[in-house]
């Protein structure tokens, strides 16, 4: 058993959808862009941005969209005295790249604030001033555990998540035609909105699903909404599909 034929839904939002939707494509699968969420700029936090980035020590994206969304800000503003981190290893070369600063991410497999709090390299003394970057309603972890650290922890909520348009008759043909397969979702919150998004009468269908996720939080949150197969690997595209091509590859 393979990928081949079977159709992944890809949950991220339209315009981050395309490299993992080729990775599935070269494993044989039929990818379905499925985006249940869109992320809007807050352009009023977009204009304040360089003035944030004057005043701080330490700059923190949290996600892969708060890069892009601050890559102009950051392009323009003065990074001497700037020091950089993330949560995750492709988020930190991605930055490092923009920046040209070395960036401290956790080492080995792990993604989350918690290993980022755990990484020596991390050092964040009193009274120093942390820029976190993040969309509207992100998880208070990070800031908090800084702040308890004695830092002076700022916010930079720089795009807002609004529902997106999934193709639900797409859905319904994969379902029809048997070749839904799988789903790959990359946050918490997609997961909740995917189900919200499809209402009772898709739950059975979406339940039934092999879910790909890069952290045990997001199985968590599906297994909470009744998903029965869910395969949790490494946050990088390649670790996504090659885990769902292991979990077909030991089935009868």
């Amino acid at each position: 058993m393979s990928l081949s034929g079977r159709t992944v839904l890809v949950t991220r939002p339209a315009g981050l959808a395309a490299p993992l939707a080729a990775r599935l494509e070269s494993a044989g699968a039929v990818p379905l862009p499925f985006p249940v969420i869109e992320l809007v700029p807050d352009a009023a936090a977009l204009e304040a941005l360089p003035r944030s980035l004057a005043c701080a020590d330490w700059v923190i994206p949290v996600s892969p969209s708060a890069i892009d969304f601050a890559a102009d800000a950051l392009g323009s503003a003065k990074l001497e005295k700037l020091r950089f981190a993330c949560v995750g290893a492709a988020s930190a070369r991605r930055l490092a790249a923009l920046t040209g600063k070395a960036v401290v991410h956790p080492a080995g497999d792990a993604s989350d604030s918690a290993a980022l709090l755990a990484e020596p390299g991390f050092c964040v003394r009193p009274g120093e001033r942390v820029l976190i970057l993040r969309g509207h309603g992100g998880r208070p972890e990070l800031a908090d555990a800084l702040t308890v650290l004695g830092a002076s922890v700022s916010l930079a909520e720089l795009y807002r998540r609004i529902d997106g348009a999934p193709d639900w008759a797409a859905f319904d043909a994969a379902v029809d035609d048997g070749t839904l397969a799988a789903a790959l979702v990359t946050s918490g919150e997609i997961a909740e909105r995917l189900f919200q998004l499809a209402g009772p009468a898709r739950a059975e269908p979406l339940q039934s699903l092999l879910y790909g996720v890069p952290h045990p939080r997001i199985a968590e949150r599906l297994a909470a909404l009744g998903a029965r197969h869910i395969v949790t690997t490494r946050a990088c595209d390649d670790a996504l599909v090659e885990g769902l091509q292991n979990w077909f590859s030991h089935q009868p």
